[in-house]
Parts: C-alpha cells; sequence; structure tokens
C-alpha cells in the first residue's frame, strides 16, 4: 500500500487484513501510523522523505532525500539521489550516438529555500551561451512548472540575444522526457532536486547553477544552534520526534561536486574547463539498495519465505 500526502481520510483507508508494508511519503507518515494502529497484524512502515514529529522509533525504515537533514540512526537509510528517473535496470554503458541537441538548460524558479531572479537569469544565459559556444552546440532552454510568468516573458524577449530557442512548459507534453535522451549536457539550476537527479540520471554531464538561499527564522535558528555546537542536540530532538527537521540543499550540492558527478557553474571557467565531462558515470545503486533493505525487514522477510 502507497500513501501519498492527500492520504489521510480515515474514509480512504481500504480493507487492512493481510497488510504487510505501508510505504509512505512527504506529510503522509502520520496517516501511515494511523493506519498501522487500525490493523490486527501489525505491519511495516517504511517513510520516504523527512517523519516530521514522528519518532523514528515508531518506525521501521526512515529514507530522507539526499537534501533532508534529518539524523543518522540503525532505521535510517541515506541515498545520493532522489527517486527521479530512478531504475532497477542499469542503463547501457554509452548513449552518445543519441545525444545530439546540444546545451539544455533546465530552468525551475523561485522556491521555498531560494530566491531566482532577473539577475540570476542573466547570469545562467550568460554561462550557458559560453558552454553551448565552448562545445560547439546549439543551446536550449526549457522553463517549468514553477517558472514564473515575468522570467518566461523576459526570456522570451532575450532568447535570440544569447542565441537560445526557449521551450515553455506545457502540461502533458513529455518536453522533459526527450531532451534527456537527446541531451549533450545540462545545465540546472539549484532549486530543483527533482531535475538534478533526472539530468545525471541521462549519464550526459551535468552543471549545477547555483542560487542565493532564502532565509527563514527557522534556518536562521537552525544554523545558529549548529554553531554553538548543539546540533547532536538538535538531532536527538528530531528522532524523539519534538522538533520537525528542514533541509539543507548546499550540503548536498557540495557532495556531489566533491563527488565529481556534477560540476558548478562559474563565470571564469576555461574553454578547457566548459569541455568537461565525468570519466565514468558513477553506478545508480540508491533504488536497488533500498529494494534491498526493504526486503530485509525482518517481519517482511519472514512473510515472503
Amino acid at each position: 500500500m502507497l500513501l501519498g500526502p492527500a492520504f489521510s481520510s480515515p474514509a480512504q483507508w481500504p480493507e487492512t487484513a493481510g497488510l504487510r508494508l505501508i510505504l509512505s511519503f512527504g506529510n503522509a507518515v502520520q496517516a501511515a501510523c494511523a493506519l498501522r494502529t487500525s490493523c490486527a497484524v501489525r505491519p511495516l512502515v517504511v517513510h520516504i522523505g523527512r517523519p516530521s514529529h514522528i519518532p523514528a522509533k515508531d518506525l521501521d525504515l526512515i529514507i530522507p532525500l539526499p537534501q533532508d537533514d534529518y539524523p543518522s540512526g540503525p532505521n535510517v537509510l541515506k541515498v545520493s539521489w532522489p527517486f527521479n528517473g530512478a531504475s532497477l535496470t542499469p542503463k547501457p554503458e554509452s548513449t552518445e550516438c543519441q545525444r545530439h541537441t546540444g546545451t539544455i538548460v533546465m530552468y525551475g524558479g523561485p522556491s521555498r529555500h531560494f530566491r531566482m531572479g532577473l539577475a540570476e537569469t542573466r547570469r545562467l544565459l550568460i554561462f550557458a551561451r559560453k558552454l553551448a559556444h565552448a562545445n560547439q552546440e546549439a543551446l536550449h532552454i526549457l522553463t517549468s512548472p514553477r517558472t514564473p510568468p515575468e522570467a518566461v516573458a523576459w526570456m522570451q524577449e532575450q532568447v535570440k540575444t544569447y542565441g537560445a530557442v526557449l521551450h515553455v512548459f506545457q502540461p502533458g507534453a513529455d518536453m522533459f522526457g526527450s531532451f534527456l535522451k537527446t541531451g549533450n549536457r545540462f545545465v540546472v539550476t539549484a532549486d530543483s532536486a527533482s531535475m538534478l537527479a533526472e539530468a545525471w540520471r541521462s549519464c550526459a554531464p551535468v552543471w549545477l547553477f547555483p542560487l542565493p538561499q532564502r532565509q527563514t527564522l527557522m534556518s536562521r535558528l537552525q544554523q545558529g544552534v549548529d554553531v554553538l555546537g548543539l546540533r547532536p542536540l538538535r538531532y536527538w530532538l528530531i528522532r524523539r520526534g519534538v522538533l520537525g527537521s528542514g533541509a539543507s540543499f548546499t550540503h548536498w550540492h557540495r557532495t556531489l561536486i566533491r563527488s565529481g558527478a556534477i560540476r558548478c557553474t562559474h563565470p571564469y571557467l576555461s574553454e578547457q574547463d566548459l569541455r568537461w565531462a565525468p570519466v565514468r558515470h558513477q553506478a545508480d545503486k540508491d533504488l536497488m539498495r533500498c529494494r534491498t533493505r526493504i526486503l530485509a525487514l525482518p517481519s517482511l522477510k519472514k512473510a515472503l519465505l
């Protein structure tokens, strides 16, 4: 059974006889715990994401997303990427023959964690033009559902100046999927973990375009607590469900850059730097690790025997 964020009403609950496993995502964790209590035989609860204000001991397995600032523990499995585009089937070693459309910019928009305005957009297009020119490729810009209308309007006026083709997001069109199969390289704005994961799983070179962070009262308090050396206490309270946890995109991005999986854009890179490609694409084992860990949970393993 899969519980999403909107699955919260007891009236929606199906027959629970024989239920062995509940998978929940996002803020559906409370519904998952409530559903478990209604079962005669206790099913396993596996939660993907941050289990807000739920003690870690109440869940059989927690799989935080890589940008989640959630503490480690015996029932916590950390992954390197969100699951967008993930597959249990390995991708072919080489897909270079399919890649011909050039440099692809995946443009998101302002979010809870990042600011993104005209100044950032202009810097992004300047870098993307240099990147495409260094690799002698066409330049395409793809907007997303979160791209503000004013940003779309500005880019529609400016794309010819930057030698680019703008593709405005259309509901139902598989624009992203098509370019993921054929793009030579990708530039992804830092606001979207899902677009970054899908671009990386294409096996083409991926550049991350950083954005200024949006500070909130809670993020400032969290940073202050950590600066004072009280992070272990904060994590202790999170694991007990007293505090909720936040996100740390910056830490995740730095980890990816240090590992060589992606590169960060910079205005003063040489043409040789702009022709960067990873020597070998890193193995994508997250989904297989999750599957193995879930199937190894004691009561589920026993039920499958």
